[in-house]
């Protein structure tokens, strides 16, 4: 027998903890001390960018089958399957998983025990998150269940310390367009909508589990998305506000991680310290096994079942470990050129899947996500080669929406190929 309101809040919490790593807790922090006094208005704009976006790609892939194929399928065959791969790579076993386990050690792991064992610590952990992600059944309810709430009422802890006994007063700011486009780019650096991508394998097989279908499977996964919402918002803001007080005290130049260790320790002394450790463990530890499950069920897919989701997992696990023991800052250094480049395609499918019975001509869907793709790769590139600078000069690029003006033409031009005959039989068909 169904329980829509418990369900909800289960799969809600466990979408807030899957989301919620090492990333969303170190940016708010950093993002307060930049803006200071106009602290709510950047976290404003960073939620948008961050859990809003990410709440929009899960209902627009729920609206589908739930897989990010079918998002893709009007891109192309080829196009859709290289956007999946990268997307469940980038978010996966080459860089997000990593992250996890790199970023428990050096904010939580190290400054209590003043260890090196970074690859003995990369071990155990991915030895932790395999054993919970060996059981993709049980994964909504492990995370939503009982991780989230011991990770929720740290955060809280943490944070009311910080309004209790505030810093100082947050400093004078720069102008408000300036701060909505810093609170912008810090939501993008999240990365959650790849995030939504890969974690809506689980919460479309929780559905399936609790026989919610349609419309009703659609509101669900609605009101769940905005649990975890409003469970992101809080938490940023308090986080944004602990920074904005900081404002006073250290420079803008300072670190993310430091920052945040800085204020905790400032605040409630060495206390702080471990609550900050036990926080990141919590909040690295729900993501990785998510991320781990979600991956491990989409590259079983890909072989059509004939390898299991389990040895995927362990595969994923070790690979991860491996990749761990570069550090955060090798790992971001990394990734983020890479991203750079795939975030804006897939941000045009999210966005041209909801008016996807609007859309008659696959055309518009290919050469936009087209578009987007090469306008970014440009983008990245422009930091090599002086002569691309021009990529630079486009609207919105400032608020790193370059993208957006060549993804808009070019899906425009893609109305004027006509499509063949086979593809307008096989649209109606899909209509139908």
């Amino acid at each position: 027998m169904k329980n829509r309101s418990k369900d909800i809040i289960v799969i809600g919490f466990a979408l807030f903890a899957m989301f919620f790593g090492a990333g969303n807790m170190i940016f708010p922090p950093k993002l307060g001390l930049e803006t200071g006094s106009q602290w709510a208005l950047g976290f404003a704009s960073f939620t948008f960018a961050d859990a809003g976006l990410a709440l929009l790609t899960i209902l627009a892939l729920i609206r589908g089958t739930g897989s990010f194929e079918h998002l893709a399928r009007r891109a192309g065959r080829f196009p859709a399957a290289f956007l999946g791969l990268c997307v469940f790579l980038c978010v996966g076993p080459l860089m997000a998983i990593p992250r996890t386990a790199a970023s428990t050690f050096e904010l939580g792991v190290a400054p209590i025990f003043h260890t090196e064992g970074r690859v003995l610590f990369s071990i155990f952990f991915f030895a932790v998150a395999f054993v919970l992600a060996a059981r993709p059944s049980k994964v909504i309810d492990i995370i939503g269940k009982f991780l989230t709430p011991a990770l929720y009422v740290a955060l809280l802890v943490m944070i009311f310390q910080g309004i209790l006994h505030p810093m100082g007063r947050p400093e004078a700011a720069a102008g408000a367009a300036e701060v909505f486009a810093t609170g912008i780019k810090a939501g993008y650096q999240t990365m959650d909508v790849f995030g939504a991508v890969i974690f809506n394998v689980l919460v479309a097989s929780a559905l399936a589990q609790r026989r919610y279908q349609g419309k009703e499977a659609l509101k669900t996964a609605a009101w769940a998305g905005l649990v975890a919402v409003v469970g992101l918002t809080v938490v940023y803001g308090g986080l944004a506000y602990l920074g904005a007080c900081a404002s006073g005290v250290y420079d803008k130049s300072i670190g993310q991680s430091q920052l945040l260790l800085s204020v905790m320790e400032t605040i409630m002394g060495r206390s702080g310290v471990v609550l900050l450790g036990i926080v990141v463990a919590l909040a690295c530890l729900t993501t990785a096994v998510g991320l781990t499950s979600a991956a491990a069920s989409y590259f079983s897919g890909l072989t059509r079942g004939k390898v299991g989701e389990v040895p995927f997992a362990a595969a994923i696990c070790v690979f991860s470990a491996a990749v761990s023991n570069a550090g955060i800052d090798s790992i971001v250094a990394f990734s983020a050129p890479v991203l750079t480049v795939i975030y804006p395609a897939v941000l045009t499918l999210i966005a041209l899947s909801f008016f996807d019975e609007k859309i008659k001509n696959d055309w518009v869907v290919r050469l936009a996500t087209l578009g987007a793709l090469v306008a970014s790769l440009l983008k990245a590139l422009s930091n090599w080669v002086p002569a691309l600078g021009f990529i630079n000069r486009l609207p919105l690029d400032s608020l790193d929406f370059g993208w957006l003006a060549p993804a808009v033409l070019c899906g425009l031009l893609g109305l004027l190929i006509p499509m063949k005959q086979t593809e307008e039989k096989r649209r109606e068909s899909v209509r139908r």
